[in-house]
């Protein structure tokens, strides 16, 4: 893996954590997965097959 791939996966990842389990109002959790979304985006651009087993796992599609 990508030495990129892997800090903007370790990113997109502290940021998920950041917003789960905790009281935190919608719109800020909307706004940190629209971020992660971003990440997610970047990955595909350079490594398509990292983002297919991420796009397989839709839980940065979720809006709760």
């Amino acid at each position: 893996m990508k030495k990129r791939t892997s800090n903007l996966l370790e990113k997109a990842h502290s940021l998920v954590v950041s917003v789960t389990g905790t009281d935190i109002s919608k719109t800020k959790r909307q706004e940190v997965m629209k971020d992660v979304r971003a990440i997610y985006r970047k990955i595909k651009d350079i490594d398509p097959k990292i983002y297919e087993v991420l796009n397989d796992d839709d839980n940065h599609k979720t809006t709760r």
